[in-house]
């Protein structure tokens, strides 16, 4: 069995005002807390703290984090954007492409850029570059 010395005395006591068995018997422990000043003096404030927990009270007896959480992702979450803006330039490229193939007249460079610029009208009616790096995305490790 260790010797009981003020380290070990305090432990000791901590692990009993949680329930727990200590390695000292009760015997021991008084006769440490007998003879040692200091311990009796840092168990007494031990046990003032205590009290002073024991009058708290919480000012909200069952905190609903959920809530709280809830509403900051909903927050964090993109904007909708309006599919059937999408489906209406996808059907223009398809057309586009379309008359590429089977069309039997050159529609010049002019035709040939119409699927860029329809992605930067596109882009600037959603306003969102897909492109563009975020600067707050962080690796989980």
């Amino acid at each position: 069995m260790d010797e009981i010395n003020c380290e070990n005395f305090l432990m000791a006591k901590m692990a009993e005002a949680d329930g727990e068995k200590t390695q000292f018997s009760a015997e021991q422990t008084e006769s440490h807390l007998n003879f040692c000043e200091n311990c009796r003096n840092d168990l007494a404030e031990m046990q003032i703290i205590g009290d002073l927990f024991k009058t708290q009270t919480r000012s909200e007896t069952n905190p609903n984090l959920w809530a709280a959480i809830e509403k900051r992702l909903d927050a964090q979450k993109p904007p909708k954007v309006n599919l059937k803006l999408f489906v209406f330039f996808g059907v223009l490229l398809f057309v586009c492409k379309l008359l590429e193939i089977f069309s039997e007249r050159d529609f010049g460079l002019a035709f040939k850029l119409t699927p860029l610029i329809f992605a930067a009208v596109l882009f600037a009616l959603i306003k969102e570059n897909p492109f563009k790096i975020n600067a707050e995305l962080t690796l989980e490790r």
